[in-house]
């Protein structure tokens, strides 16, 4: 019992952190973005690191089934969950970033959907708040902004909102297509004695 502690004592390290994360997100230059986008980070309540599943292709013959390993497949929505401002501000961005795609009231679609797509990324953050993990999404847009509910008798809560963002793909790193790059090292933060 002991060899296992100290086995999973020296692979675990710090161990990472569900709450000890960092959103880095930039609104692309065709939206005028109004509120300060350097809080969105402060902002972002809740985020997740995507998954990847390689689907199964069954091959039968007399009653037998070999699986061979298929294509890769992805959720192509990222969901953040935001704390909402008093003044609605990061929320109307999001909205407005919507409406330079398609602004439904005036009947008017992007010409460019270049112009409105951007990059994000997430990463995992050691103990010492230094990055050691990053996730970017490609061709970025906003998907939904979800609703926002007001009720009387609500109290001591601070209001928050989702947002879906579609991507088009995902790499480990920070945005070679096809060369996803490593880890950094968790920093040691030891306390001194």
């Amino acid at each position: 019992m002991a060899n296992k502690i100290a086995q999973l004592k020296s692979a675990l390290g710090a161990g990472a952190r569900s709450s000890k994360y960092r959103v880095n997100f930039s609104v692309p230059a065709a939206i005028a973005a109004q509120s300060n986008l350097q809080d969105v980070d402060a902002l972002c309540k809740a985020s997740n690191f995507p998954s990847m599943t390689v689907e199964p292709i069954e091959v039968f013959n007399q009653g037998r089934k070999l699986i061979l390993p298929g294509d890769t497949t992805y959720t192509n929505t990222w969901t953040l969950t935001f704390y909402n401002t008093e003044d609605h501000g990061l929320r109307r961005d999001m909205i407005a970033w919507m409406k330079a795609i398609d602004h439904f009231q005036n009947n008017e679609h992007s010409g460019n959907p270049t112009d409105v797509m951007g990059e994000l990324s997430v990463e995992q953050l050691d103990s010492a708040g230094n990055p050691t993990a990053k996730y970017t999404f490609h061709n970025v847009f906003v998907q939904e902004v979800e609703e926002l509910a007001v009720s009387a008798e609500e109290q001591n809560t601070i209001q928050e909102f989702g947002v879906t963002f579609a991507f088009s793909d995902w790499v480990v790193g920070d945005g070679e297509f096809n060369n996803p790059a490593a880890g950094n090292p968790a920093t040691k933060n030891d306390i001194a004695g």
